[in-house]
């Protein structure tokens, strides 16, 4: 599995007096949140999917603030049938590995 150096890191090639000002992405609690810190280092990656198999994503995993959902609720408030709704999950995700894996 490749390492991916990210700003603060050490080794990251960035001058120290632009560590002064760093971004606190972390939550109320004190955890810092990784679907946030994913999402913004690679927001390419949900580009590359369909607008039906991004919405099922996002919407199955809570991924932009919002709250997880279950298939039915999917199947229910997107008025499709569950196959259809199991199929853009099934191949959103595995245009997610596939891309990952690179």
């Amino acid at each position: 599995m490749t390492h991916y150096l990210w700003p603060g890191d050490p080794g990251w090639p960035t001058p120290e007096a632009d560590r002064t000002a760093e971004i606190d992405i972390s939550d109320p609690n004190g955890e810092v949140d990784l679907d946030a810190v994913c999402l913004h280092a690679d927001r390419h990656l949900l580009d590359d999917l369909s607008p039906l198999e991004r919405t099922v994503v996002q919407a199955r995993f809570g991924l932009n603030g919002a709250p997880e959902r279950s298939m039915k609720e999917l199947h229910t408030d997107l008025g499709l049938t569950r196959h259809q709704v199991r199929d853009a999950l099934e191949s959103g995700l595995a245009k997610l590995r596939t891309h990952l894996a690179v």
